[in-house]
């Protein structure tokens, strides 16, 4: 009988290719049982951070229905405790704190958050922060109580680092944290306002008290600002300067404006000395 050698070199082809499937696929199901026997993957870089904004219908006190909060992405990924910033809105967005609170969004630093121009972190003297901002909507004219209920609210819901509580805000609500800052300066960091001062600094000591504490200012207001005069905000501050305080307080007058001192004092783009109010806040501590 006639050998088909041909048709054997075939078979045997044939053979030795099914072997070689059979080792691959035992070699790859063996690697997924002992995947710690290959090269572990690299570490994913640090991702970067942002800030998370939402709104609660939440009542803080009687005047307070509600707030917008933004907390940096990593809050929940860190035991850390965060600085605290305190915005307070002026008269044209009083509100119920719930069906109202969008008009926060239309001012301040609650403007900044809405558009996503608010940095999830600041470099300041060689250390980086992250800020938690509150901003509460008042339902009439804002006062110290509300501010003060703010930060004892925060203190309790988030993680503050009691030594960088700053308080700030437009208008209205810079006086509340003008007179704020004054009744309990020891546990206040650093105070911004913007386009309003506490009325009554010449005939009370709030400016001694502020002096005193070594609490840092830097205030804002525009010259023309038909309003509120710009001459009640550099009275407030060449009293304070007349004081000697250790840290000597900023002014910045815009030479036009009108009553908005606020929108470019906001700003994280705007700076002096290297500094925009967030990063100036920053560097104090009590």
């Amino acid at each position: 009988m006639k050998v088909n050698w041909i048709s054997c070199k075939r078979f045997v082809i044939m053979m030795l290719n099914i072997l070689i499937l059979v080792q691959i696929s035992s070699c790859t199901k063996e690697s997924n049982l002992h995947p710690q026997q290959g090269p572990m993957p690299s570490p994913a870089p640090d991702e970067p951070v942002y800030m998370n904004l939402t709104s609660a219908t939440q009542a803080i006190n009687s005047n307070i229905g509600g707030y917008f909060v933004a907390l940096p992405s990593n809050y929940t990924k860190t035991s850390n405790t965060f600085p605290l910033l305190v915005y307070m809105h002026g008269a044209g967005q009083m509100g119920n704190g719930s069906t109202d609170l969008h008009l926060l969004l239309k001012d301040g630093v609650a403007q900044v958050l809405r558009d996503k121009k608010f940095p999830g972190s600041f470099t300041v003297n060689g250390n980086t922060h992250s800020l938690i901002v509150l901003m509460p909507q008042v339902k009439s004219f804002p006062g110290t109580d509300d501010v003060k209920a703010s930060i004892e609210m925060a203190k309790k819901k988030w993680r503050i680092d009691a030594s960088r509580i700053y308080v700030s805000g437009l208008s209205a609500g810079s006086m509340a944290a003008c007179d704020l800052a004054a009744q309990m300066p020891s546990q206040i960091a650093a105070l911004v306002p913007m386009a309003g001062v506490s009325t009554d600094y010449a005939t009370t000591d709030k400016c001694q008290r502020i002096a005193s504490a070594k609490l840092p200012v830097w205030a804002f207001h525009s010259a023309d600002d038909a309003q509120v005069s710009v001459d009640m905000t550099k009275g407030f501050v060449q009293r304070l300067a007349s004081l000697n305080p250790i840290n000597p307080p900023k002014l910045t007058i815009w030479p036009s404006g009108g009553h908005d001192a606020w929108t470019r004092a906001v700003n994280p783009d705007y700076k002096e000395n290297g500094k925009n109010i967030y990063e100036w806040m920053l560097q104090y501590t009590k």
